[in-house]
């Protein structure tokens, strides 16, 4: 006969061994971003597919544009041991079929929230430009939560 004490020993290990997969970053994410300003409501959808490395990180984005087009971006960054995450534009990644060139590129500061339940991504996205100060830099907001796989 097991006792609890034989019992409660592979269920611990089990559990130190499956809860860092939940703290992963790498997959899909889908959200939105705003746009008009940091305080604004207007929504466009987005998503990201990231692949982390060390503390490098590299993806694409997905914005959906009013008028149904997609906008695709590369992008690469930094993930830090605070669970912020600063990502850049890179390239635009369109073919044949996507030829929006995007009027600027952009450069995002995110925080990772790897949630048990709920991770999600939170942070604000801003026009890459030399003038950091400028008035009329074109800013905004994201929030992005872990893609569900099917089957899952």
């Amino acid at each position: 006969m097991m006792t609890p004490r034989t019992l409660l020993l592979p269920l611990l290990l089990l559990l130190v061994f499956a809860l860092p997969a939940q703290h992963s970053l790498d997959g899909a994410w889908e959200g939105f971003m705003t746009v008009g300003g940091i305080y604004s409501d207007k929504q466009l959808p987005m998503q990201l597919y990231i692949i982390t490395d060390g503390n490098k990180v590299k993806g694409r984005s997905y914005v959906q544009l009013p008028d149904g087009t997609t906008l695709r971006m590369d992008l690469e960054g930094h993930h830090y041991r605070d669970q912020s995450i600063s990502l850049k534009e890179t390239a635009f990644a369109g073919d044949a079929t996507n030829d929006i060139m995007p009027e600027f590129n952009r450069q995002y500061q995110i925080v990772f929230k790897p949630d048990l339940w709920d991770p999600h991504l939170k942070g604000y996205w801003q026009e890459k430009t030399e003038e950091v100060f400028l008035p009329k830099r074109r800013r905004g907001r994201m929030r992005l939560t872990r893609q569900k796989k099917k089957g899952v």
